[in-house]
């Protein structure tokens, strides 16, 4: 089991699990990578790669709620500039 550094980051993490297991589940895909990505306006947005058998790999984006946008800019986006696409480690 995954520990937390506190309440907001478990609720963050249970958010994105949920997202991602919703269109999983909708879309008969396995999950390949994720990442929160910070847009020119301040908003951000969890992006995540599917890859489904007949479909191939897929991109989806989610808007990240605003009780979020804090903890992301503590705990990810100290060093990574707002146009960012995506991370290269794990495709």
């Amino acid at each position: 089991m995954l520990g937390y550094l506190d309440e907001l980051q478990e609720r963050f993490f249970t958010w994105c699990d949920k997202v991602v297991q919703d269109y999983i589940d909708r879309e008969k895909a396995e999950l390949k990578q994720w990442w929160p990505r910070k847009n020119p306006d301040g908003s951000y947005e969890l992006v995540f790669k599917l890859g489904a058998l007949d479909k191939g790999l897929s991109t989806r984006s989610v808007l990240i709620p605003e009780e979020f946008h804090e903890l992301l800019e503590r705990e990810y986006f100290i060093d990574h500039p707002p146009d960012k696409e995506e991370p290269t480690a794990g495709v």
